[in-house]
């Protein structure tokens, strides 16, 4: 069964919403399933902002090292460590980046929206990107706002967009680019994109590698949930280099759990197709 068909048969198989990009950025071969719907992004949203805060580091308006106080109207519960470090811990500019990605730390994630000066320039940003459906309106767990119907928005094929922009070194810079596919490598959450395939582990030694070994891939991803929302983004290298991109979205699902599954298993799908299509 083709690819496409068998992404297909996975989403019918199962009551939701999904979109869905997949890129292999080797030949440009795309796959593109209700990829214009709008989704609430939950922590996907983190990866634009993220490239922005690269952008504006190395146009010299802070420094990945700088030292940041985290303002008290950021410090929110959620995922997350800084919540429960001592509140007079300052943080660089780059832990803040890699705890938003990793641990998908909300406080981070506040403090740095405050950092990159506000969701105008987020949206603005993403907009330059080619990002067109991706809007950030609400800072994490800013129940207030969303009550006004004020949240963070986008589609697969956003998301799918930004990576394909990292994975090609062309996200801001090959420098940024890279910087932000090595903070993804260590993501933490792996139940979703990695879970039915081969891939290194975040705390395998190997985990930032620049290739797995044989038999192994790397997946660089990033989740968002919300209740009945599921997502996984994510960047996978194989071992003689070739890489391709996952963006799945779902929501009105029955349960989470078959949202979660039904990612693992287009994933899944994704990766038998690249590994014979390269003959591993």
């Amino acid at each position: 069964m083709l690819l496409e068909e068998k992404i297909k048969s996975l989403i019918n198989e199962v009551q939701g919403e999904f979109g869905v990009y997949f890129e292999d950025t080797v030949d440009g071969t795309k796959i593109l399933l209700n990829e214009n719907i709008v989704f609430s992004a939950a922590s996907t949203i983190k990866i634009p902002l993220v490239a922005l805060g690269l952008k504006l580091s190395e146009e010299g308006k802070f420094g990945l090292n700088d030292e940041i106080e985290i303002k008290p109207e950021n410090r929110v519960g959620g995922t997350g460590v800084l919540k429960t470090l001592n509140r007079n811990y300052k943080p660089t500019v780059s832990d803040l980046m890699t705890l938003a990605i990793t641990v998908s730390d909300n406080v981070a994630t506040n403090q740095l929206v405050d950092l990159v000066g506000g969701f105008d320039n987020i949206n603005e940003f993403s907009k330059s990107l080619g990002l067109n459906d991706t809007k950030f309106q609400r800072k994490m767990l800013d129940l207030k706002s969303l009550q006004e119907g004020k949240d963070n928005f986008t589609t697969a094929k956003d998301l799918g967009t930004i990576l394909s922009l990292v994975a090609k070194d062309e996200c801001v810079s090959k420098e940024s680019s890279e910087l932000l596919l090595k903070m993804m490598k260590m993501q933490q959450f792996r139940q979703k994109l990695p879970n039915l395939i081969p891939a290194i582990t975040s705390y395998d030694a190997k985990a930032t590698a620049d290739l797995p070994d044989e038999g192994k891939v790397l997946v660089a991803n990033k989740t968002g949930d919300l209740w009945k929302v599921q997502h996984d983004v994510g960047i996978f290298i194989l071992p003689k280099g070739e890489r391709y991109v996952i963006s799945v979205f779902s929501q009105k699902l029955a349960e989470d759990y078959e949202g979660i599954e039904t990612i693992s298993k287009i994933s899944k799908a994704a990766y038998e197709y690249m590994i014979d299509k390269y003959n591993y």
